[in-house]
């Protein structure tokens, strides 16, 4: 199982800019992957990825929150995935640049059927998914692990290798893709690939 991410990241370009980043089409293709997103609430969209030969690596995706050019949160679904996870995006300008936060939240119903809503967790609720995340990645036996592992050694991005350390558990219905972008691939996205497409 996965906790929720939250990352931020400066950029020295104005938010315009960095929004165009964040909603063009083809801007998108070019540091996260091909896609057929427009900015507008409702559309329902699909990332499509191919980095492993026979691993279907598309994404259904619907925006839900779109504050040009402070706020874009869209659902983000895998195959392996029973419910979505929302990904945010939250500008602030700065002096000389774009503070960008990214916030992936996993609903507690996508990787345990359990009923959780989108927006305003409790502490409660936050205190019990970290409590689920204790064991070590040595124990995993699924052939969904199995794979995660695979995916991850073999994706390109060197820096998802050391997630091994972070002492997270996996089960069998943790999706392989979700899984590799909490584990190292946003991280990289943001600090590595988005600043060229920007430049």
């Amino acid at each position: 199982m996965l906790g929720n991410l939250n990352k931020e990241v400066f950029y020295p370009y104005p938010p315009q800019r960095v929004w165009q980043v964040l909603t063009n089409r083809r801007a998108l293709a070019a540091w996260l992957m091909e896609n057929d997103f427009e900015p507008r609430v409702g559309h329902k969209f699909r990332f499509q990825e191919s980095t492993l030969p026979g691993l279907d690596e598309s994404i259904d995706c619907e925006v839900i929150e779109l504050e040009e050019p402070k706020r874009l949160s869209y659902t983000w679904q895998d195959k392996f995935m029973p419910q979505p996870s929302i990904v945010t995006w939250i500008l602030e300008p700065q002096e000389g640049g774009t503070q960008v936060r990214l916030q992936h939240r996993i609903l507690e119903t996508a990787m345990t059927g359990s009923r959780q809503p989108w927006q305003g967790e409790s502490m409660h609720e936050q205190t019990t998914t970290t409590a689920l995340y204790k064991k070590s990645l040595a124990q995993i036996k699924s052939a969904s692990a199995l794979q995660t592992r695979t995916f991850i050694r073999t994706s390109g991005e060197h820096q998802l290798s050391n997630y091994w350390s972070r002492g997270m558990e996996f089960q069998a219905s943790t999706s392989v893709i979700l899984t590799s972008y909490f584990c190292g691939r946003w991280e990289y996205k943001l600090e590595h690939t988005l600043p060229q497409v920007l430049s």
